[in-house]
């Protein structure tokens, strides 16, 4: 079986690919980057060059690929910690974030309405953002979206591939939790950074929910959906435990046996980070009802557990 990723060179889609190719798939990557054209060693890998906006050569391989997964679009956070601590997110920026995303799910609509041979399924990336943020709330797949930057992009993100259903091909749309916890990568070496420094606590008042989900429960889920003849719709990412973000620092402190007491007031990520603060310190409690009812079982359904094997590496 062939799958085509766009963004598949990214965080996610490099632990994707390489967790795909170990089970026997063929990976098609469609890619801006020009030095991954080269021929490579891995028979199972071949990339495609796109612009992630336009119809060309790439649509060719969509003929002989029975799934689509979508990760496309501009890193939010930024790609390492020098991105998250400086990249504000100034007007240019957001439409990056934007268009990155809106245009590559509609061209790839467009590309799979143009083909005889579809694929069976497309997997649609989204994100948490979508729900916006709430002290308390719990959000599973049937809450409705928010108000703010973040979830009027998460549902124009969604809503940019939804006409591949029209064409008898089933969606998936997976709402990716906050935090993605790798040892290298995401946002986890940002958030560990004060701890390392002795300089460990709480975000301004530590009583906001935390999204999260080890990377390899993200991929294995993905894997699991693109599996699950029946799965179709929208599915939270996340581990199954509900955390603070204090309840989150006390672990991670005890974990690395650091200091966990110092706390990060909000006027200071207000003062560093902008309109970015806003996803920092979001409030999200989301439960992931439907890959628990689809029968998914986690790998590390606590932060404990998955902060251990991480940090074990």
């Amino acid at each position: 079986m062939q799958v085509l990723i766009a963004g598949g060179s990214g965080f996610i889609g490099s632990a994707l690919t390489e967790a795909l190719i170990k089970e026997g798939y063929q990976v098609n990557i469609l890619t801006r980057r020009k030095n991954n054209l080269h021929p490579r060693s891995n028979s199972q890998l071949t990339y495609s060059s796109w612009d992630g906006e336009t119809l060309g050569d790439w649509v060719n391989s969509l003929a002989e690929s029975q799934v689509i997964i979508n990760l496309a679009g501009e890193n939010i956070g930024g790609k390492n910690i020098w991105e998250v601590a400086t990249k504000r997110w100034t007007k240019s920026r957001k439409e990056l974030f934007r268009s990155s995303r809106i245009n590559a799910g509609r061209i790839l609509s467009k590309a799979i309405q143009s083909v005889d041979v579809r694929p069976s399924i497309f997997i649609q990336a989204s994100a948490v953002g979508y729900y916006g943020s709430h002290p308390y709330q719990e959000f599973t797949e049937e809450s409705p979206p928010g108000k703010d930057f973040l979830a009027s992009l998460c549902v124009d993100w969604e809503n940019s591939s939804q006409e591949v259903e029209s064409f008898g091909v089933r969606r998936v749309v997976i709402r990716i939790a906050g935090i993605v916890m790798a040892a290298n990568g995401g946002s986890l070496p940002f958030l560990l950074l004060p701890y390392k420094l002795f300089l460990g606590g709480p975000l301004g008042n530590g009583q906001q929910w935390v999204s999260w989900i080890h990377l390899q429960d993200l991929v294995r889920g993905i894997i699991f959906l693109m599996n699950k003849d029946d799965s179709r719709g929208a599915y939270n990412f996340c581990a199954p435990q509900a955390i603070t973000n204090q309840e989150l620092s006390k672990i991670i402190g005890k974990i690395l046996r650091r200091p966990a007491f110092i706390p990060l007031p909000q006027f200071f990520f207000r003062l560093a980070f902008g309109e970015k603060a806003d996803a920092l310190l979001a409030s999200q409690k989301q439960i992931p009802q439907r890959l628990l009812q689809a029968g998914f079982q986690f790998l590390f359904p606590d932060v404990e557990s998955a902060l251990a094997n991480i940090l074990a590496k």
